[in-house]
């Protein structure tokens, strides 16, 4: 992603202090490939996601003058209809009267298929919940995070989260803190820029032009089930060949659709042979992709600088993030450092490899 520089205004005679928040991006293990009829972001199916650290997105609200519109953005600029459009349903949810200065930034490639519209709904939820009255609980603010971004509700929590069909409070849950199994996730970047199609237009068109499509939600329970309890046993063999399968079949739909999707690079099948040399090497690394050509790779702590240099040095791969389970989003006292400089990599020790 191309540099950005974060100019704050002064805070003079607009109420309270502006709010910071953060939340983290999370891959998909079991995908979110399809959605449910009705609006707010229903899937058709259950996901099973992990949260990943150091990938992060800041969002920054704060009360205008009564007589003022809302005013929302993007750093780097981003779709600014559906930013004000989450803005407007959030403030009728949580009850805030005042107008808002919005601003969401990640430090990390966005629209390019790492997941920046989830941690960035996510950080901004969390944000505007901290000006409510009465601030809802978490599940709650999972189904309002859904409204921006369906993956969004995931990044309310930390740690491998489960996310099934449904409104009720327990449609989002968190299934293994993040400390419970601190993986290694290694994700080999490809190209920073946005994809040709975005993910709910892929995600559209799959759902209905594949032949595949109904193969693919007729698997989705035993992958589930796979995942679930490869989780619960820290097994990591089972769950990266479910996430593998997995991935897999959620690409083929949209090979399948009509007009085809390929969200493939050169780079993202070169990948993919080396972390199946790997294996065959004696080393357990597992790959899974989300609508974007990047490849996100599982391994344990022990093996990651092996794996991170065998990513670095795949044709095509321009580096290598460095990233492991991560948390909820929280409200930050001090907007974070990056957030108003040129964009680095994450934070020491999970960035660039």
């Amino acid at each position: 992603m191309a540099g950005f520089v974060c100019r704050v205004p002064s805070a003079a005679g607009r109420g309270r202090p502006a709010v910071w928040a953060v939340a983290h991006a999370n891959v998909a293990l079991v995908k979110y490939w399809g959605k449910a009829p009705g609006p707010g972001h229903q899937p058709a199916t259950t996901s099973v996601s992990l949260t990943l650290d150091g990938l992060t997105s800041a969002a920054r609200v704060e009360e205008r003058p009564a007589n003022r519109p809302d005013r929302v953005a993007w750093a780097p600029p981003g779709p600014v209809a559906d930013l004000r459009r989450f803005v407007e349903h959030a403030r009728t949810q949580l009850g805030i009267a005042r107008p808002l200065d919005v601003l969401v930034t990640s430090n990390f490639p966005v629209a390019a298929g790492l997941a920046s519209s989830a941690s960035a709904y996510a950080a901004l939820t969390t944000a505007l919940a901290a000006l409510a009255v009465d601030p809802p609980s978490v599940e709650r603010l999972a189904a309002l995070a859904r409204h921006g971004s369906g993956s969004a509700c995931r990044s309310m929590f930390g740690g491998f989260v489960q996310w099934r069909p449904g409104e009720d409070a327990r449609a989002v849950t968190q299934l293994a803190a993040p400390e419970r199994w601190p993986l290694a996730v290694l994700i080999a970047i490809s190209g920073s820029g946005p994809k040709r199609v975005p993910s709910r237009e892929g995600m559209r068109r799959a759902q209905e032009t594949s032949p595949f499509f109904d193969a693919w939600l007729a698997t989705n329970a035993a992958d589930l089930a796979a995942v679930r309890e490869a989780v619960g046993s820290r097994d990591l063999r089972a769950l990266g060949t479910a996430a593998e399968r997995n991935a897999l079949r959620m690409h083929a739909t949209a090979l399948g659709a009509d007009p085809p999707l390929l969200y493939w690079e050169a780079a993202t099948v070169a990948v993919v042979r080396e972390v199946w040399r790997l294996r065959e090497d004696g080393v357990p690394a597992y790959f899974t992709i989300d609508a974007g050509p990047q490849v996100k790779v599982l391994c344990e702590p022990g093996d990651s600088q092996r794996v991170g240099q065998a990513l670095a040095g795949v044709p095509g791969i321009s580096h290598v993030l460095r990233s492991r389970p991560g948390g909820a989003p929280r409200v930050l006292r001090e907007p974070p450092e990056w957030a108003f400089a040129s964009c680095p990599p994450p934070a020491a020790g999970h960035g660039r490899a």
